[in-house]
């Protein structure tokens, strides 16, 4: 292929992308991932099970995204023999002074000794990208938080961080059950995504909850 006709079939390509897809690619930030012993070695392993560990760098330097899930006994109705109560844990470490500090953290879980219950990550939803070009990384992490029995919607939760500044939306999973009408899938977005400067955030974390609200049956 000629380099005009390359040319023009990366353009067709890139028209033919959605508007957020288009943005999130241009946006995206380079990322590696990384293994258990190099995050032995920095000092950063969590408690539980590793989930997904990355390492990207900004104009403030490299950073570290750490996630895990912590099964252990519950609070509100010790057993010895359930470990029912399920943490997420979402660290971001920067360095400085010679070491490694964590910049903020996302925490939840569950608790829930009497009924079914579920927390875990979207480990394929989470992004590194710079949406408002000031050379700072934002990222984002999606999780869900399930109490109770039968088919049910679950909490759904899409963050995103960039620093102190903390966005969201929160609603519940959609359940689409063949033969039988759809459950839950509500959706609220944070009151600071309605303001224009927010308007590309929220653009992204509506399509990264697009991406995994749906849970099938």
């Amino acid at each position: 292929m000629c380099t005009r006709g390359l040319i023009g079939a990366v353009l067709l390509n890139l028209a033919l992308l959605a508007p957020t897809a288009l943005a999130a690619s241009i946006s995206a930030m380079p990322r590696t991932p990384v293994d258990k012993a190099e995050l032995v070695q920095l000092g950063l392993l969590p408690a539980g099970k590793l989930v997904l560990a990355l390492t990207t760098a900004d104009t403030l330097g490299q950073h570290y995204l750490v996630l895990s899930q912590k099964h252990s006994q519950s609070e509100i109705d010790p057993d010895p023999g359930h470990d029912v109560k399920i943490d997420l844990l979402a660290s971001y470490y920067s360095f400085g002074d010679g070491r490694w500090k964590r910049d903020w953290t996302i925490e939840d879980g569950v608790d829930c000794p009497i009924v079914d219950s579920n927390a875990s990550f979207y480990p394929t939803a989470v992004t590194v990208t710079d949406l408002d070009q000031n050379g700072i990384a934002e990222i984002t992490v999606a999780y869900k938080l399930f109490c109770g029995g039968g088919v049910d919607p679950s909490v759904l939760k899409v963050i995103l961080r960039q620093g102190k500044q903390k966005l969201a939306i929160r609603g519940q999973t959609l359940i689409k059950t063949r033969g039988q009408p759809s459950l839950g899938g509500e959706m609220t977005p944070d009151k600071a995504l309605s303001l224009p400067a927010n308007a590309v955030f929220k653009q992204h974390l509506e399509a990264i909850r697009n991406r995994v609200y749906i849970e099938k049956y």
